[in-house]
This record gives C-alpha cells, sequence and structure tokens, in this order.
C-alpha cells in the first residue's frame, strides 16, 4: 500500500522508559477493531504493522494470566526507532491518508550526542499534529508522587513540547495518557483523584500551552488508559543496588486481558487527524476529487460515528479545547 507523503500523518509517543508506550500502541490495535462497529470506516495495518503488534499483545495476554507479573513487555531498545502505521479511509475504498505511530526508547530524550535514531525522534515528534504523553501512574501517584521526576521526568517533556511548539505554528493536538492505571481508576473517586495527580504533576506543561501565545494551537486531553485491565500495581522495592522496582500483580489468577479505553486515545487522533487531513493536508486537487465523489462527506460521517462520546468518562478531561476537536459536521445519510 503506497501513499504520499503529505498524506502520512505523524503520532508520536512522548514518555520516559517503561512507561508503557509499545503497550498502549499494541492495546490501541486490538481493540479498535471491536469498537468500529458497523461504522464505514476502515483502518488497516500497514506492512509488518500487525504482526509487530500482536506478538506484544500476546505477551500482555500471558502477563494477565499471572499471580505475581515478573515479566513485562521488553523495552524498546535503547538504539530502536519503530514506526507503526494504520490506513484511514472507508470500507472498500482506497485509505484517505495513513496515520504513523512513532516509538521509541524514552531514553533517547536525554540523548545530547545527536545520534541518527534520536534525531529521527526530535524529527517525528516536529512533524506530529499529535503527541501522546505516557504517563508511569504508580511513578506519579505513590509515596506522594516522590517517584514523579525521577521516573516520569515531567520537566524533560516540558522541555521537549516547548521546543516543538516552537518550531512553527501548526495545530497540535497533546494527549496526556496515564498507563499501568487499573488500581487507581477503579471508582469515579479514585479517577477523580488521579486526574487532579495529572494536573499537578504537570503543571509547568500545563501553564505553557495555556498561555496566551500558544494556548490558540494547542489541544490537550487527559485520557486514562487500562492496557491490561487485569494488571495492577502491587509495591515498592528499592534493593541494596539502589534500582527501585515496581512490582504488579494479576487480579485473580487466570485473569482475561480486558484493556479499558484503549480506543479513547485513537478516538481523539483521529477527530484531530481528519480535520488536519482535510484543512491543510489534501491541497486543491484531492479535495475537488474528494467533494466531486462523496468521498470527504463520507470519510466526516464515518469518523464521526466512530468519535461519539469521546469527552466523556472518569478521570477524562479535555483541558484545553481545540477547533480541530470538534465532531466533523454532516448531514446524515
Amino acid at each position: 500500500m503506497s501513499v504520499p507523503d503529505r498524506y502520512i500523518l505523524e503520532v508520536t509517543m512522548l514518555g520516559p522508559s517503561g512507561a508503557g508506550k509499545t503497550s498502549l500502541l499494541a492495546s490501541m490495535y486490538v481493540q479498535y477493531s471491536s469498537v468500529i462497529g458497523a461504522t464505514d470506516l476502515d483502518l488497516t495495518p500497514v506492512g509488518d504493522t500487525a504482526v509487530r503488534l500482536t506478538d506484544v499483545v500476546a505477551t500482555l495476554k500471558s502477563l494477565s494470566r499471572s499471580v505475581q507479573v515478573r515479566d513485562a513487555v521488553a523495552n524498546t531498545a535503547a538504539l530502536d526507532l519503530h514506526r507503526y502505521e494504520i490506513a484511514v479511509g472507508r470500507k472498500d475504498k482506497n485509505p484517505r491518508f495513513v496515520l504513523r505511530f512513532t516509538d521509541y526508547a524514552g531514553g533517547l530524550l536525554r540523548d545530547l550526542n545527536g545520534n541518527p535514531v534520536a534525531q529521527g525522534v526530535r524529527t517525528a515528534l516536529a512533524e506530529s499534529p499529535v503527541i501522546i504523553l505516557a504517563v508511569d501512574t504508580p511513578a506519579l501517584v505513590e509515596g506522594d508522587g516522590r517517584y514523579h521526576e525521577h521516573i516520569n521526568a515531567p520537566y524533560l517533556m516540558y522541555e521537549q513540547v516547548k521546543q516543538i511548539l516552537r518550531s512553527d505554528d501548526r495545530p497540535r493536538l497533546l494527549l496526556v495518557v496515564p498507563l499501568k492505571c487499573e488500581k487507581y481508576v477503579a471508582t469515579e473517586h479514585g479517577a477523580t483523584q488521579l486526574l487532579d495527580r495529572v494536573r499537578t504533576g504537570y503543571k509547568p506543561l500545563f501553564d505553557h500551552i495555556a498561555h496566551a501565545s500558544v494556548q490558540s494551537r494547542v489541544g490537550c486531553v487527559v485520557v486514562p488508559v487500562q492496557t491490561t485491565g487485569s494488571i495492577v500495581f502491587s509495591s515498592i522495592s528499592d534493593p541494596a543496588d539502589g534500582q527501585l522496582r515496581f512490582h504488579y500483580r494479576s487480579r485473580r489468577p487466570g485473569a482475561e486481558y480486558r484493556p479499558v479505553h484503549t480506543d479513547r486515545p485513537l478516538r481523539y487522533a483521529l477527530r484531530f487527524a481528519l480535520n488536519v487531513y482535510r484543512r491543510e493536508r489534501r491541497g486543491f486537487w484531492r479535495e475537488t476529487f474528494d467533494g466531486m465523489f462523496g468521498h470527504d462527506e463520507a470519510l466526516q460521517r464515518a469518523i464521526a460515528q466512530f468519535t461519539e462520546g469521546t469527552v466523556n468518562g472518569p478521570g477524562i478531561e479535555v483541558v484545553q479545547p481545540h477547533p480541530h476537536l470538534s465532531a466533523p459536521t454532516v448531514e446524515r445519510a
């Protein structure tokens, strides 16, 4: 499947090593097919995307069945940069654009030597209309947040976002996604408390995007995601070697892998990406073609169906609205 570069929309992960970026991508992939339903929307993995993410899902399912979770999805290797592509269009029609998710080892954000892989991450971030900031929730919450700066590096994330926004004036969507949050969102009260923690833990970042010179071009949504639904935080140990270890357990022996709300970031990303595609990427000739053959209205309708209800739910908050977050307004067929 060949799509011109101008129709490839970057969605780049931002976050520390071990936060769960790859697990989020895999869980998003496995859940979207079950929530598309009867809509006229088609999301098609490109190349080896399906194989690689399916392998990660198999690991997550195995972990869910364990009582004590001793293994994990392997961190992305320090020198690796992985791209996963999902073509977006209508059922039985040629795709209109591609969402390209870029995943990488979080340690590359600390790289000051400018190696080619680190430069590839910076380029992907600079080109991304949608950025997903992964948050290690136990590190944010446990010990009254004492591990947050060490693990989540919120000031480094703040500096990265500042650099991205300084590069140009294009519209951006920042999705702040607390992961490994199964323990904390079990009740509506817990989800609200988590949201408060996110606001506090990333206050400099939120203050920056709310500044008058930035606010109009950046949308921001907090969306907690349970990438397994069955593995919960258990405890933290600090062995003699000084390496903090976060321990997890399955809710019960043989628990099923049941991701929760992993479709939500995809819904927001699609809504924003569609508006970027329509208003900035198509160009005159494709816009004319789409209008003549009804592709534009039909795709808007399909994505509008898929993204209905994305602004509601415990712990979910549109921190900063943006016109591109508005659902497409089309006449119902």
